[in-house]
């Protein structure tokens, strides 16, 4: 119809300022991290830096697990499911701050939508900070003499292990809890797939957690602790596609 050609226009050249966002703050912060005048990996109170001001682990949970995840389901929702109707385009004239598009799709909806997705990103963002924790861990002798302040630097090897023993935990335990209150409304039993990865898991919780290894010891566990978010990351795209079949 024409009405529904002149959203899909309106869709086209409408401006995303979220997207807008996202795209402006990752790319600053892949430049700046450790490049630039003013590098992001460089902050102590010279220099206003994240990865040198014990920061980095933040940044890591926000773009590598949050951003990175909810990003698609994000767009999917916004370009594609809602290109007719509703409309997702940015209107100046929208009544109200948190109103989009001609339709006006109200932000409360596109945040039920993304609530789900937003949960499953929470433990992929936690195995991401586990990756940067042991990396930390591994480096925080050099990293005092280069002025990194990071979480392993400021806070010592005792902290950094309990520090990635709750986020490797806190990730299959958040497993269990999603499937168990999923289940008290016909959840699926594909939602704990992404436990078939802890026989990756418990070598690196044995090795970072109790174990006593520390500098080049633990690269093989930086690379551990990625095939761990691999696996997961796996196992629950895997979870979610049986439960889509199931429920059809």
């Amino acid at each position: 119809s024409a009405g529904g050609d002149g959203e899909k226009r309106c869709c086209a050249r409408g401006w995303d300022p979220v997207m807008a966002f996202v795209v402006v703050s990752s790319l600053f912060n892949a430049v700046a991290y450790t490049g630039g005048p003013f590098p992001l990996g460089y902050v102590g109170l010279g220099n206003v830096s994240i990865g040198y001001s014990g920061l980095g682990d933040l940044f890591v949970f926000v773009y590598f697990g949050l951003v990175a995840t909810l990003g698609v389901p994000y767009l999917f929702l916004t370009k594609v499911a809602f290109v007719s109707t509703p409309s997702f385009c940015w209107n100046n004239k929208a009544a109200g701050f948190g109103e989009f598009g001609l339709n006006g799709l109200l932000w409360k909806r596109l945040l039920t939508l993304l609530y789900p997705s937003f949960l499953h990103a929470l433990p992929i963002g936690f195995l991401a900070m586990a990756i940067i924790v042991v990396n930390n861990l591994r480096d925080r002798h050099t990293d005092i003499h280069a002025r990194k302040k990071t979480m392993a630097v400021r806070f010592g090897r005792r902290f950094c292990q309990v520090e990635y023993f709750l986020l490797v935990v806190g990730t299959y335990v958040f497993c269990i809890w999603f499937w168990w209150s999923s289940a008290l409304n016909n959840g699926k039993w594909t939602e704990l797939l992404p436990l078939l990865s802890l026989p990756v898991a418990i070598p690196q919780l044995k090795a970072v957690a109790f174990g006593g290894k520390d500098g080049s010891d633990l690269n093989v566990h930086v690379g551990g602790t990625a095939k761990v978010q691999l696996f997961y990351c796996i196992l629950m795209a895997i979870g979610l596609r049986i439960s889509i079949n199931i429920s059809i």
